[in-house]
């Protein structure tokens, strides 16, 4: 696949959805949110936005309670593990979540108590193994997991065939 242009992030899905991501980065704004990096739209053809970090975002904000689907994060500072797992689990939507530490038990125990569909330990919450289950938990999926061992009961239904000699029956 040859690349079409030099894009690290490519656009999004159509216009309307970045008037909406850009629309919620401006109201942040106004509500007193500050954007640490990007928001702004590149002066190029296509549906492009660029990566954008806010901060400070009010809890109520749309950017804290919904799904948007493009180059955007909020970024929240905790005191400590718990705050920070608070904060994560406050959304009707977790697909995927992601810990950092040098610590194991600080990771396993993150892992134990985030409510997510996948979490990842030192890694990006973006992408997946293909041989894994793939799938968030509250409003942020639904129905079976794909992918992986799941896929098998998801894709498959379980039959028994009885085979007696010929003339038995």
């Amino acid at each position: 696949m040859a690349q079409v242009d030099d894009s690290t992030c490519g656009p999004l899905i159509n216009a309307a959805t970045r008037d909406d991501i850009t629309a919620a980065v401006a109201t942040a704004r106004e509500a007193g949110a500050e954007v640490l990096t990007g928001g702004g739209t590149p002066d190029r053809t296509g549906w492009y936005l660029d990566p954008t970090l806010v901060a400070g975002v009010p809890a109520d904000h749309p950017l804290q309670r919904e799904e948007f689907f493009g180059p955007i994060a909020v970024l929240h500072e905790a005191a400590d593990l718990d705050e920070a797992i608070t904060l994560a689990n406050d959304t009707p939507y977790t697909l995927s979540a992601s810990v950092h530490t040098r610590s194991l038990d600080v990771a396993l125990a993150a892992a134990d108590r985030l409510d997510a569909g996948m979490i990842r330990i030192n890694a990006p919450s973006s992408g997946v193994d293909f041989h894994l289950p793939f799938g968030g938990a509250k409003g942020a999926s639904h129905g079976d997991r794909e992918q992986g061992l799941a896929a098998m009961d998801f894709y498959t239904a379980s039959r028994t065939v009885s085979v007696l000699p010929a003339g038995s029956a």
